[in-house]
């Protein structure tokens, strides 16, 4: 293995040094979306608090009209300064479902036309996003999600001709993980069906912490033997030739702008819902400790 650093050699980097999770049963983690719409909206300077905000009054809207389809969201920590939100479904035609049902609420569409009004004022552009699971060039994706932070996204832009190459690379990559047993690692991969140039891919690789990233340099010597030095030469020749580019961006989860579920939000509530425990605190509280609050 070479010792000059690579573009693939830095990308496993960031995978074995903030995929340290646990792996979870489809019962237990749920597992990725088939089909995952993604709303990009980039902010403008200075417009992240005030954006925050709006974007807060989306979740009650939604939790107000019981509407069954929840999202989680996220905002940059590095390049644009952009909010994410991703909205899974099981499949394409779900989607559609989901777009006719809200036509159908107007009530709940005229509250959400006043928020995308004051919304706009703070965006300088959007992007709808719309991608699809591929579960073989995934690892262990079935997570305990409600408990992440963080996700990392890998976005490779590929050239034209050359999926078969990417593909090849991520399957090295997994295969890799496997033969080395007992690093963690944990990323989904979605192909991008719309909304981007293509063709494009999207790794998710969540993360509870920032602290896992600090774990990676004893991790780096097993996965390079995993690896082995001939899988490594095929690589780099698959990123020169294959890749537009590649690029790494980290992200934090939002609970403020997100509207998981019910059984989500309960798996960790001191993230997820805070508010409610304070007014659930403040409820229980008798008279006299009321008193003692105020004082």
């Amino acid at each position: 293995m070479t010792k000059t650093p690579t573009l693939v050699y830095a990308l496993s980097l960031s995978l074995v040094s903030i995929a340290t999770l646990p792996a979870q049963s489809p019962g237990e983690g749920g597992g990725p979306p088939k089909v995952v719409q993604i709303i990009r909206e980039e902010v403008k300077p200075g417009k992240g608090a005030a954006h925050a905000k709006v974007e807060a009054g989306w979740p009650r809207a939604f939790a107000k009209a019981k509407w069954p389809t929840h999202y989680l969201a996220m905002t940059s920590m590095s390049g644009p300064s952009e909010a994410w939100f991703l909205i899974g479904y099981p499949s394409m035609a779900a989607w559609e479902q989901d777009n006719q049902n809200s036509e159908k609420a107007t009530a709940l569409t005229a509250q959400l036309d006043q928020l995308s009004a004051r919304d706009g004022e703070l965006l300088s552009n959007t992007r709808g996003v719309v991608a699809t699971y591929i579960d073989s060039l995934s690892y262990k994706p079935h997570v305990d999600m409600p408990t992440m932070r963080y996700f990392q996204v890998l976005t490779f832009r590929v050239r034209p001709g050359h999926e078969s190459d990417f593909m090849q690379a991520a399957k090295m990559f997994r295969t890799a993980y496997e033969k080395a047993k007992d690093l963690p690692a944990a990323w989904a991969t979605y192909r991008v069906d719309f909304g981007m140039p293509g063709p494009v891919y999207l790794v998710f690789i969540p993360a509870k912490s920032l602290e896992e990233m600090d774990q990676h340099p004893a991790q780096d010597k097993a996965f390079g033997e995993a690896m082995g030095a001939e899988n490594w030469k095929a690589l780099n020749k698959i990123a020169a030739d294959s890749y537009v580019n590649v690029e790494s961006n980290l992200f934090a989860l939002s609970p403020k702008m997100s509207y998981p579920p019910t059984e989500f939000a309960a798996r960790d509530p001191d993230f997820w819902t805070p508010k409610a425990l304070a007014v659930a605190k403040m409820s229980s509280m008798t008279p006299r400790d009321t008193t003692k609050r105020d004082k």
